[in-house]
């Protein structure tokens, strides 16, 4: 199976439409978007090799990937560190490092995990050498809230649904 390229059009479309008209509805449809994508993210992997016993105590050596991913500082912000994501090829390519890194596809998802775990990063943003829109910690602790909030209710809608329905039985 051919690797499947990463391309946000919508998001893209959805970040343009954002920037000439900023307004709720615009801004909502960006974090929409964004939900529902999938980025490349500069990473430098590296193979170590890890000594692991089995259950019978049997010890063998494993290859064990780590990766290092890379990071830029936005220096209008007080220095903050932050994730760099990009929406396809074209934009990754305008990312210049200093080391020579390899492309990991991330969903936001687990961009915003990593972010949550990683203390010291202050977000990701995405496409930093041109659209530029950060998504910050604050940011993505809301967003998380939100959609914890949306999924508790459809769970209350289900359940109500289904207890009416075991009802007229």
């Amino acid at each position: 199976m051919a690797d499947q390229q990463v391309t946000n059009p919508k998001l893209i479309e959805a970040i343009e439409a954002m920037r000439a008209d900023f307004k709720p509805e615009t801004q909502n449809a960006t974090i929409n978007a964004a939900l529902r994508s999938t980025f490349y993210v500069p990473a430098i992997i590296e193979k170590k090799k890890e000594i692991v016993a089995n259950e019978n105590n049997e010890v063998k050596f494993e290859e064990k990937p780590k990766a290092r991913f890379l990071l830029i500082k936005k220096n209008g912000d007080g220095g903050q560190t932050f994730f760099p994501a990009f929406t396809d090829a074209d934009e990754l390519a305008k990312f210049k490092a200093n080391e020579p890194y390899q492309r990991v596809k991330m969903k936001f998802g687990d961009l915003a995990m990593l972010v949550e775990q990683v203390t010291t990063i202050s977000g990701f943003v995405i496409n930093p050498m041109s659209h530029n829109l950060p998504f910050t910690r604050e940011m993505l602790e809301g967003i998380k809230k939100v959609l914890i909030k949306r999924r508790n209710e459809q769970q209350k809608q289900t359940e109500a649904a289904s207890s009416e329905s075991a009802a007229e039985e």
